[in-house]
């Protein structure tokens, strides 16, 4: 399970931590502490990587450490130098607070298309489309659906946001991303966020939706 925020700069640093832990083998935060030697608590480790607020330097190092350089093999100079910077950015860019608005939310329908975990060719091109209902009391006017984190050179590829269509409460709605593959094998998740049109969180306690894929 990745982060329960996945949007703003914490919510991409947690996830850019979910994505170290997974590529380690997505060990448990016990083996982490008893087998790799991290040596913040369980649930300092548990918080880092859930997105609500941004771990301190020592618990973020406690948690790379064992993962980049004890399970990757990482150089421990480069991969400190390169975690320190990506958290000295998190945390110069201070979220922007975000509340509920009375009556406001969505339930997921369904996938119309490519399951989660559908085996895709590499650098191929799908489409991918969810179902959303509003199930509130508030119309969705002039939302998207925004990609959750940043993505590098061997993850998908897709646009940063995704048009919702004008839905009034009752009704269900499709929302369609072009993507485009990666040439890296491997199962690649990515996380989307409902925003207004001025990039404001929607839906602060609800679930991402996104989509899983394994690339052969």
């Amino acid at each position: 399970m990745g982060p329960e925020v996945t949007v703003g700069a914490t919510g991409s640093f947690a996830h850019q931590l979910w994505r170290l832990k997974k590529a380690a083998g997505d060990p448990s935060y016990d083996r982490m502490r008893a087998e790799f030697g991290a040596l913040a608590s369980k649930s300092a480790l548990s918080e880092a990587a859930r997105g609500h607020r941004l771990p301190s330097w020592d618990v973020t190092w406690e948690f790379v450490r064992p993962l980049a350089v004890g399970v990757l093999g990482q150089d421990p100079a480069s991969a400190r130098r390169t975690w320190r910077l990506r958290w000295e950015t998190a945390a110069a860019q201070p979220d922007r607070p975000v509340a509920a608005i009375p009556g406001d939310r969505a339930t997921f329908v369904s996938d119309l298309d490519v399951p989660d975990g559908t085996v895709v060719p590499a650098g191929g091109r799908i489409v991918k489309t969810w179902a959303l209902r509003n199930s509130g009391t508030v119309p969705w006017i002039g939302r998207y659906l925004r990609r959750a984190a940043a993505f590098g050179p061997d993850e998908c590829v897709t646009p940063a946001e995704a048009p919702i269509p004008a839905t009034r409460p009752g009704e269900a709605v499709r929302v369609s991303v072009d993507v485009r593959l990666p040439e890296t094998p491997g199962y690649h998740q990515v996380y989307w966020k409902m925003v207004d049109s001025t990039g404001r969180l929607m839906l602060p306690g609800q679930r991402a939706v996104f989509f899983l894929l394994q690339v052969v």
